[in-house]
């Protein structure tokens, strides 16, 4: 009977990963707003002050600490480990105790080291602060170190329930991590000040973890204490963890690069490149992360089980799903950016000639979009594999492809070259790593999957066309620029995959 919650019918892959990730999805529209009134709610109570400075310093680096080296790699390894254990529960169970108590060893020595030389810590990560700033962002320091073991323990149960296709727990405890965030600054913000953010981003993370506890246990999954270092599952998560490690690490380490060639261009250029990448960052969260999210656990179980047919059906709906709905945001973004910025940001301090010089840097980051996600989800799809090496390899010669075309475009083009270079290179990632995996696997885009995408182009381009028409025919206007472009998009897309759409429907 247990086993039977395992094999499914076959289904429609397209169908199969919409179904899934719209629960991801519909999290996101409901925690990307509550990470804006998290940070309105920090701004009206501290502003931006050293306070404020000293929190943010020592918030980023065990927050970078913990992504680069732990929560950032985990899944990447941990579900192809866990899946071939899927139809055993016991097991599942024991490899599930066994790497929860190994995060639990690790983040606690890392994490003790870290309190022990705190103080050189911070010396390190805010050489410019004064003594007062330095003396408050190390106890802010101190209060958030246990975030590392919190996030790394949180993506352990994370891989465990993707790796049985539930998806909500772990996306709705970042809602709740913003929840108890805003509550601590406004309970306890007058009375502990800027410490009541340190203490809301801890409790927050512990609270994360203790709500995936009902869910674990609903799919049968029991925390023991055990440490069964001589496992199978330990030797495999070993041999796959390194070339994870270098994976999961390029995005953010060729954003590094970026922001310190940046750093050689005016005032203003960096943050620009900053509100930016926070606009563009939005549509590959709402559409692109539930589809490698869904994909990747589906992939993992269907490369165990050698049902190569359906692990490249999966691919190809996949690719489709991303052109769909990242093509026409892409043309969103491009034409209509500058709205978007001038809606979001456009007050204050932030000027017009501000909105242009972000708008330029969206422009860069936007043209990319759909390689930019492209990219990631083939990373999984040979992470899937079982093979960390190739999309390491690639990512780590990108990194240096990333630093010589921003050096070389941001002259002529200041941040929209460096906007550029990141689309240049997801583009690289994503060619360099599809012939790989096409020499590797025989994979080749079926012939309905390559239609489809062609038409997204082409729906793309006459919705191009349109835009630029409306704008320039139409009275000026935000709201009316918006509904136009919306409904512009809606109408091209709507009838252009009328037939794909009615296909999801019929076939179930």
């Amino acid at each position: 009977m247990e086993q039977k919650a395992f094999e499914s019918p076959r289904r429609n892959p397209a169908l199969d990963i919409i179904r899934k990730g719209s629960i991801i999805t519909i999290i996101t529209l409901i925690s990307r707003p509550l990470g804006y009134v998290r940070e309105a709610i920090q701004a009206y109570l501290f502003g931006a002050t050293l306070l404020v400075d000293a929190f943010i310093v020592a918030f980023n680096f065990p927050e970078l600490i913990q992504t680069l080296f732990f929560s950032g790699a985990t899944s990447a390894f941990l579900i192809p480990v866990c899946t071939k254990y899927l139809k055993d529960h016991e097991e599942y169970s024991h490899i599930y105790s066994i790497f929860i108590n190994i995060s639990i060893i690790l983040t606690f020595f890392v994490s003790l080291v870290f309190f022990l030389f705190s103080g050189t810590v911070v010396r390190f990560i805010a050489p410019g602060f004064t003594a007062e700033a330095k003396a408050i962002t190390n106890n802010l320091f101190i209060i958030m170190i246990p975030v590392i073991a919190f996030h790394t323990i949180l993506s352990v149960q994370k891989a465990f329930l993707n790796a049985r296709e539930h998806f909500a727990a772990p996306e709705l405890s970042g809602i709740l991590w913003n929840i108890l965030f805003i509550a601590s600054a406004l309970i306890l913000g007058k009375r502990l000040g800027i410490y009541s953010l340190a203490i809301g981003v801890t409790a927050g993370s512990l609270l994360q973890i203790v709500m995936q506890y009902p869910y674990l246990k609903r799919l049968g999954v029991r925390y023991r204490v055990t440490l069964d270092l001589k496992h199978p599952a330990v030797a495999t998560a070993k041999s796959l963890f390194a070339g994870a490690l270098i994976a999961t690490s390029i995005v953010p380490i060729n954003s590094f690069v970026g922001r310190i060639i940046a750093s050689y261009l005016p005032h203003g250029e960096v943050a620009s490149l900053s509100y930016a990448f926070r606009i563009f960052i939005l549509p590959f969260s709402l559409f692109a992360v539930p589809v490698y999210t869904v994909m990747f656990s589906k992939l993992s179980r269907l490369y165990h089980d050698n049902d190569i047919k359906d692990f490249k059906a999966h691919i190809d709906s996949s690719m489709v799903i991303v052109c769909i709905t990242l093509i026409p945001a892409t043309i969103l973004l491009c034409t209509v950016g500058d709205i978007c910025v001038k809606v979001l940001y456009q007050r204050g301090a932030f000027t017009p000639a501000d909105t242009a010089m972000t708008n330029r840097a969206l422009f860069g980051y936007s043209v990319g979009l759909v390689f930019y996600a492209l990219s990631i989800s083939f990373v999984r799809i040979f992470n899937a594999m079982h093979d960390m090496k190739t999309p390491a390899l690639i990512g780590l010669s990108s990194i240096a492809i990333n630093a010589m075309i921003a050096s070389i475009l941001m002259v002529p083009f200041k941040n929209l070259g460096i906007a550029l270079a990141t689309s240049i290179v997801s583009l690289y990632n994503f060619a360099f790593l599809y012939v790989v995996l096409k020499r590797k696997t025989g994979y080749r885009t079926a012939r309905s999957a390559t239609r489809d995408i062609i038409k997204s182009l082409l729906a793309g381009i006459l919705l191009v066309i349109l835009i630029v028409l409306a704008r320039r025919l139409l009275p000026e206007g935000i709201l009316m620029t918006l509904t136009v472009s919306a409904v512009l998009t809606a109408i091209i897309y709507g009838l252009a995959f009328k037939s794909y759409y009615l296909k999801l429907l019929r076939r179930r």
